[in-house]
Parts: C-alpha cells; structure tokens; sequence
C-alpha cells in the first residue's frame, strides 16, 4: 500500500487540534512517538504548546528521556518544564500501585504547569491503541461500564484517540523526526505491555478492525452512561426508587457516595442498588468503616437518627424502647406496636433504638420520622396538632361527602401563606359528567378566586390522594410553593406513582411531602370501591 504524501498525513492529525490554533497549551511530552508527533502536529496546527516532562524515576536511564525531550523542545523553539519525582517512593507511601501513582503525580504537574503558563488546556497523546488496550483492561476486571479513556477530563484534552499507531509513526516518518521507546513497553510482565503485545496481535488475526470496533464500544458506553447518569440525577427526593431501573440506580447510588466523599467498591454499589430494587433493608460498610444503610426506599449516607421528644412529659409517660405487648391506638384502631414499625419501614436492626413515650404497654407517642401520636395523645400533653395533619383531615372530610354522592373519594384544600384554607374542593365529575372535575382543580380554582391572582406563591395544596399530570399541572402553573398528599396513587400519580413530572425541569418546582395520613385516605378509597366497583373514574386507582 502506497504512503500518504506528508501534506494529507500532517492534515488528518492537524484537524483534530485546530481548536487550539493561537492558544497556549500544555502537551505532555514523554519522549514516545505519540507525545512526540503530537508535539509536532501542534506546532503546525498554529498553536502555542508547551512541552511537559515529568520524570518517573522508575529506571536507571530516565533522566536521558528527559535530556532529549528539553533538547528536542529547545530544537522546536518550544517552552519546557520538566521535572523529576520518585513514583515508586510516592506509591509506598500513600499505599498507592505504580500505575495509580504514576498518573496522580504526572497530571498534578501537569495541572501545576498549566496555571504556571496560564495554559487553557492539557493535552494528551492517547490514540486508539491506547484506549483500546484500556477497554481491554476494564473488561477483564469486571469494571461496570467499558467507557475506555475520556476524551475530555477537566481542563485535559485527548484529541487523538481516534488516530492509529500507524498513522502517528508514518507522520513522524515523514518529518524525519526520531523518538524514544520506554523499555518498559516491550515487557510482558506488565498487564497493558501483554495485551499490547500478545492479547491485541491475536486478536486481531481474526478481528483486523479489533482496535476501531473498542474504540467504538468506548464511545458508545459513555454514551449510554451519561444518559444514565442523567437520569439518575433527574430523580427526586419523593421518587420511588424501587421503581427505577437498575442501571439508573446503580448511578444514583455510586454519585450519591461520590458526593458524600466516600470510597467505595462495585460491589457495595451493586448490594445497595439491589436493595432500593427491592425495597430491601442492606446495610453495607465501606472502606474506612463508614456505615451505609437502604431502608425504606432509600438511601442513608448517616447513621440513621430517630426524633426525640421535644416536649414535657404529661404525669405518668415513661420515655423507654419497645418492649413485648406494646400496642398503639391509631385512627383506624389499634395495632400492635411491631407492625406499626414495620409499616414505617423502620428496619428490624434499629426497632430497639427507637423513642417511645407509654403508659405501661400503652403507647402514646413513637419517635419515628415523621413522629406517630396515638389517638388523644397530643391532647394529653398539651401539643398543637401537625398544621398538615389538620389539614389533610379537612381534605379527607370532602372526601367522605364524595364518597357519600358516589363520586370517587378525593379532597383538596388549599392553605395560604398564613396556613388558613382559603380553597376547598372534592371530587364532582359523575356529578357534572366532566372527567377533569377533580378534587385539587376546585380547591386552586377557589384559592385563586380569594386571593384575586392566579398565582398561589407561598399556599400549599393538601390532597388526599398523590395528583395525576392534570392536577400537578395546573398547580405547577399556579405557582403552588407546596404538594402534601395522602395515599399514592399507583394508577394515575405524577409525584412518582406511575411517572416523576418533577423530574422534569418546569421553571417551578414546588416541595413535596407525601403519605400525610396516607392509611386513612387509602383505607377510605377501598371501601368506597367495593361499592363502586365495576365502574369507571380517573385521578385515582380507578379512573374518576
């Protein structure tokens, strides 16, 4: 086969950096063919390299690689840095293997010759064969995604990872320019020498194209993986992580941990992912004893900690744990105290860790999140009921006179600014043999009305049951600062139920607070249904 004539060879390694023409920028120069032609392909693409060495100290002649780079950078009338750092002491020091080691000291200097120059970018010399050795690497360990070498990482650039070997070395041909060879390139007893040497020559005697398809691979994985990853942080602290698909939560786990600062393994990723799939309790220890648990649904970074009391005790409360024969009387009766923690998702591990306040096995109060009060229990120590609480009574009111008309049992309020109902509404569709009369589209049609403005900035929309797209929509669009709702709403829900609108960017994104009372909206909307059942409704687990 022919050789390119040096204009078309120079122009298909020019192209990728003509970005920089004008420009300062480091390129780390290691002496190799790569660093070397990319060195040289800079100069022609106009721009204003400076040449970086750093110096491993690894072998007994590395201080000549660095004599010839500063030789051949003054050749170029090319500024140089070059400086010289013992690895394998960096590596026993910090626990560190040499390759880790290697590339945490090599992009520091680089970074610190950048700000010296004031250099907008770093540039690297990776071509395909280095990604595709890389993609290698991260398929025989197990990595999670085979993302290869990124073409862009903070201010470093590797503009050549599509360029071959071939192409890098008949460029340098051309120019009649020489280059160093690492000896330690050529040695198999290094994992990415072996798969340089012996893993990619045979493959590619079956596969000629073995380094293109990798590199396409890489590519692609990074592609799915940041869509991935923005899904992942597209979800909401009231989304249902259970669920998510496990790719997308594997993502939410591993930046959850890397924001929080913690180390950790794809195993502990994959253990905590598979818990939230599974609506699961795992508690997981990673490197340096740090404690993470899924309970719940999600995911605590913290130990968890349960509220105390905040309040004085009336005469005769004992603040203690659980203990056998326990019972709490709630709204809808009274329950033994075990399976109320199990119905609030408090794992079996922290059950003896939580606040209670009893009268003998009477249970007033239990320090979960939010708080539980037994029936008359606030009365008896003197506390104003959970404005919220009220609220979604009044709301589970007009629900019931829904239910009593037929209709399926929803009920809005809307508060005002100073916590006082300025809307009411409930569920009238059969009544008006209009689908879209819902219960929150009253209660805002009301507040809008009282207050003299379509915008509700600062009210809070308290609804029995989680809104469908209609209702969140409309409350999005009013400007609702807050939406508390009861039950879940598997059929139809916008806050997680069947789809997160508020993952979603809508230029208004009001707080969400969920399952207020959520047994007794639920409770009423199946009795209700067996008495409806057979019919047709919409905002709820049947249409409306």
């Amino acid at each position: 086969m022919a050789k390119a004539p040096v204009s078309e060879l120079a122009a298909a390694l020019r192209r990728p950096l003509e970005a920089y023409a004008g420009r300062v920028v480091v390129v780390g120069v290691s002496g190799g063919a790569d660093s070397v032609a990319l060195l040289r392909a800079l100069l022609l693409a106009g721009a204003r390299p400076v040449a970086a060495h750093l110096d491993h100290a690894l072998r007994p002649d590395s201080a000549q690689d660095a004599a010839w780079v500063r030789a051949l950078a003054q050749g170029l009338a090319v500024p140089v840095e070059a400086t010289r750092v013992e690895v394998g002491l960096v590596a026993a020091r910090r626990g560190w293997n040499l390759e880790d080691a290697g590339r945490r000291v090599r992009y520091e200097f680089l970074s610190r010759t950048a700000r010296t120059h004031r250099a907008e970018a770093i540039l690297t010399a990776h071509t395909r064969r280095d990604q595709a050795e890389t993609v290698l690497m991260q398929l025989v360990r197990g990595e999670a995604v085979l993302k290869g070498i990124a073409p862009v990482w903070g201010r470093v650039r590797r503009p050549w990872l599509d360029v071959s070997r071939a192409e890098v070395e008949a460029f340098l041909q051309s120019l009649g320019q020489d280059w160093r060879e690492d000896p330690s390139n050529g040695d198999p007893t290094q994992t990415r020498a072996w798969l340089r040497l012996e893993v990619l020559p045979l493959l590619a005697t079956r596969f000629p194209d073995v380094e293109a398809a990798l590199a396409r691979l890489a590519r692609l994985s990074r592609e799915d993986d940041a869509a991935l990853r923005a899904l992942a942080a597209r979800l909401t602290a009231h989304a249902p992580l259970a669920a998510q698909p496990p790719a997308v939560l594997r993502r939410y786990v591993a930046q959850a941990l890397a924001d929080a600062g913690f180390s950790y393994h794809a195993g502990h990723v994959e253990q905590l992912a598979a818990a939230l799939g599974a609506g699961e309790t795992a508690h997981v220890t990673l490197p340096g004893a740090r404690d993470v648990t899924v309970t719940g649904g999600r995911l605590h970074l913290t130990p968890r900690r349960w509220p105390a009391p905040d309040f004085p005790l009336p005469a005769g409360w004992t603040r203690r744990t659980r203990q056998p024969g326990d019972r709490l009387r709630l709204p809808g009766g009274t329950r033994r105290l075990s399976d109320v923690l199990t119905d609030a998702k408090v794992p079996r591990e922290e059950r003896d860790r939580v606040p209670l306040l009893a009268v003998g096995t009477n249970v007033r109060w239990v320090g979960v999140h939010p708080p539980l009060w037994a029936v008359g229990a606030r009365e008896e120590a003197n506390i104003p009921e959970d404005p919220l609480y009220t609220a979604m009574g009044e709301a589970l009111a007009l629900a019931r006179e829904a239910a009593r008309v037929g209709e399926v049992p929803v009920g809005a309020v809307v508060l005002g600014p100073d916590g006082a109902v300025i809307g009411r509404g409930r569920n009238t569709s059969r009544e008006h043999g209009d689908m879209t009369r819902h219960a929150e589209l009253g209660a805002l049609r009301e507040a809008a009305r009282r207050l003299g403005t379509p915008y509700l900035t600062g009210c809070t929309l308290v609804v029995t049951l989680e809104p469908c797209p209609m209702c969140l929509g409309a409350a999005l669009e009013a400007r609702v600062g807050r939406v508390v709702y009861g039950a879940a709403n598997p059929k139809a829900g916008a806050l997680g139920g069947v789809l997160d609108l508020l993952a979603s960017h809508w230029g208004h994104r009001p707080a969400v607070t969920g399952g207020v009372r959520a047994g007794e909206a639920a409770r009423l909307l199946r009795e209700t249904f067996r008495g409806l059942r057979g019919t047709k409704g919409g905002c709820a687990a049947v249409h409306r």
